[in-house]
């Protein structure tokens, strides 16, 4: 194993290290050599790190931790928005602003690869030593257990249709006790809504007879559990009705 000093003089910068400019330009077009990076493992390791910090990949694991925090923020929705930014920053406020810090320094830009590499290898550390299924749900710690997933897969109406559509249909989603389906204007404007346990809804003869010809509509779907927590919705579907053409006494068309 290494000791500290054998590698503080591996991370050593030597005469004839590439610069942060020179090792950014590297890192951004990948046709272009420099003959020390061949022969110098101290800067094989910084151009490694910095194209590691800049590349877009996720991580593993990336989107269930993106679905817990989606949840954890929309259950705090209502005392986020009625919290108030504070006029002053303390002593650990201050503290906790290293990374800022860190972005506006230039001096300090060449710390930015190697602070990701250490975030990153902690993170796999965390995952690794996992014994139990994470807490992604959106009740962490009371009642059963409710997945945040996907989104509801529907069936008809959609498009062009010749004539109104008489019931709205989706696929099953797991978990689901209810469906609650919104029918909208093409500008959001609410023009009816129900809800079912079933996996098709009829729609009233007074909201289809509103559905004029080339009038466009918009519904989705809706996933209930049986606390009424919302599990998924749909994306938002459009369908039109056909205008019909009639034919004229002298057998001309029209419409």
């Amino acid at each position: 194993m290494l000791n500290r000093s054998t590698l503080r003089a591996a991370l050593q910068a030597r005469p004839g290290c590439l610069t942060p400019q020179q090792l950014e330009r590297l890192a951004g077009d990948s046709s272009l050599k420099d003959p020390h990076l061949a022969q110098c493992s101290r800067c094989q390791t910084e151009l490694a790190l910095l194209m590691s910090f800049e590349s877009s990949e996720p991580l593993p694991d990336e989107g269930a931790g993106v679905a817990w925090i989606s949840a954890r923020l929309e259950q705090r929705l209502d005392q986020i928005k009625g919290s108030r930014i504070p006029q002053k920053v303390d002593a650990s406020g201050e503290a906790g602003s290293w990374i800022s810090r860190l972005f506006r320094e230039r001096r300090s830009w060449w710390l930015v690869p190697a602070a990701a590499a250490l975030i990153i290898a902690a993170a796999g550390i965390a995952f690794m030593h996992r014994s139990r299924e994470p807490q992604l749900r959106a009740d962490v710690g009371r009642g059963p257990v409710v997945y945040r997933s996907q989104e509801i897969e529907v069936i008809a109406p959609a498009g062009e249709l010749p004539d109104a559509p008489k019931t709205l249909q989706w696929k099953a989603f797991a978990g689901a006790a209810e469906y609650k389906v919104s029918i909208l204007e093409v500008d959001q404007e609410p023009l009816w809504s129900g809800e079912t346990s079933d996996l098709v809804l009829t729609i009233p003869a007074a909201i289809r007879a509103r559905m004029l010809p080339r009038k466009l509509i918009l519904w989705q779907v809706t996933a209930l559990d049986s606390r009424g927590r919302t599990l998924a919705s749909s994306q938002t579907q459009r369908f039109s009705v056909q205008l019909k053409s009639s034919r004229s006494a002298d057998g001309a068309v029209s419409q």
